[in-house]
């Protein structure tokens, strides 16, 4: 098994604000609600971003429209 891409500190930071709602929303989160969670801590410009650099790394994916945190 090959290891994830370590994150950039933004990147590990918006994945740490993440974490805990998408845990509390049953495991997976709307991407619309994700981007308002890391905009919260960060702007939206970035958290579009943040959420970009996740998903390509692998630390998150898509059901739908839907995220969950590998």
């Amino acid at each position: 098994m090959n290891p994830r891409t370590p994150l950039p500190p933004r990147a590990k930071e918006a994945l740490d604000v993440l974490r805990s709602p998408v845990e509390n929303a049953g495991g997976d989160l709307p991407r619309e609600q994700a981007l308002a969670v890391i905009a919260s801590e960060f702007d939206e410009e970035s958290a579009e971003g943040l959420l970009n650099i996740l998903h390509s790394r692998g630390y998150i994916y898509y059901v739908d429209d839907q995220i969950r945190i590998t």
